[in-house]
């Protein structure tokens, strides 16, 4: 006799879960995670699309700002600005502020340096009537044979005026380093010159005559330093010498003067030859 029950036969998902790869599982929780992180950003970016902040309101020029009349006598006015110039950042750091200025300047310390070296370069001149217009009428330079020896230490420009359309006269102080046939160097006093210098429309410079010999303007006449204290704290002695230990080596105490709160400290600090030089430390006590 054939049996007609119906079996059903169960399959055991546990056991199965059981002996699935590692490897697998960990790789389903990757999804897992990803799955929920772009969940997240999705309405993040949804909630944003729907929500703006407010719009604040223009703030006019002369404006006084308060809470409420218990702080009125905290209000804070707005200043008008709208009359005031406004400058760039390049405006702001450029020193002067006209490029062609900046060229002329640039070319006129060039040319002094070029100028007044004379060693002994075998072109001699060469380099010094190139920059010059051409055709000029030129006297002998000392780069074409002279016994001394002359080299430019530091040229600067400390003025430039504008002298004509595209042209500039720069006022260059300059020291030079001499050396007398047979002898050795000597630094020589520090001296001035003007050179004409014209500036095209894309930023060339081209020098325009002769060096001009111009005196040093001169400074302001110095306060008296104050008188010396012989002996300042301890404390002040100990940071002064820190200080100048920063910059040299072995730092003694000179003198020292006391000007309000502050003290001035002259200090000698040996360099790395073992020269001693003075200096100077301001430390408040």
């Amino acid at each position: 006799m054939v049996d007609d029950r119906e079996e059903l036969e169960q399959v055991p998902w546990a056991d199965l879960m059981a002996e699935t790869d590692p490897e697998d599982r960990r790789r389903r929780t990757l999804y897992l995670a990803a799955g929920l992180l772009g969940a997240m950003v999705l309405g993040v970016l949804v909630a944003r699309s729907w929500w703006s902040p407010a719009s604040v309101p223009a703030i006019a020029p002369g404006t006084t700002l308060a809470g409420d009349d218990e702080v009125a006598s905290s209000a804070v006015t707005v200043p008008d600005l709208t009359g005031l110039p406004l400058y760039s950042e390049a405006d702001l750091m450029a020193d002067p502020p006209d490029p062609a200025a900046r060229a002329a300047v640039v070319r006129a310390e060039w040319f002094v340096t070029d100028y007044f070296t004379a060693d002994l370069e075998p072109d001699g001149s060469a380099e010094v009537r190139a920059a010059l217009p051409t055709g000029a009428v030129l006297p002998d330079f000392p780069q074409d044979g002279g016994e001394g020896i002359s080299y430019v230490e530091w040229a600067r420009a400390f003025d430039v005026e504008p002298a004509g359309d595209g042209e500039y006269l720069v006022s260059v102080a300059f020291r030079t380093l001499g050396a007398p046939p047979g002898r050795g160097f000597s630094r020589q006093p520090v001296r001035a010159v003007s050179v004409l210098v014209g500036v095209s429309d894309g930023g060339g410079a081209t020098v325009l005559d002769l060096p001009s010999p111009i005196p040093l303007p001169a400074g302001p006449e110095p306060a008296p330093w104050p008188e010396e204290t012989v002996d300042p704290p301890q404390q002040v002695v100990d940071v002064a010498a820190a200080r100048a230990s920063a910059w040299g080596s072995e730092p003694r105490i000179s003198s020292a003067a006391q000007v309000g709160d502050i003290w001035r400290v002259v200090v000698t600090v040996a360099d790395s030859v073992g020269n001693r030089w003075p200096l100077v430390v301001m430390v408040a006590g």
